[in-house]
């Protein structure tokens, strides 16, 4: 069962607001690391995010698409700071986003 199953009423919850809800959960928590200097606690938080919405969100397949490809760019970027921007400019890109 995904993130995204059940409201709790039976009825199906929309996956992009799921993804957006968890977003904005990892900014709040990542930002303050990344201010305070823990530039990889940030990024971690990011991407531990990116991955879980992958796996247990059914649908919005575009914007998990948006988070497959951070995360593949981030895979091949050795300076941590900027894995967290990638994530983190993809997550504004998701949150700002009228129709994903």
């Amino acid at each position: 069962m995904g993130l995204a199953h059940d409201a709790g009423n039976g009825q199906p919850v929309d996956p992009l607001a799921v993804i957006r809800s968890y977003l904005a959960v990892a900014i709040q928590i990542g930002a303050p690391a990344y201010n305070h200097g823990d530039h990889r606690g940030c990024y971690e938080v990011y991407a531990c995010t990116a991955r879980l919405l992958l796996q247990a969100v059914e649908g919005a397949a575009e914007v998990k698409q948006r988070l497959r490809r951070a995360l593949q760019e981030c895979s091949t970027e050795v300076d941590v700071t900027r894995q967290a921007w990638v994530l983190r400019h993809t997550f504004d890109a998701v949150l700002g986003a009228e129709n994903s």
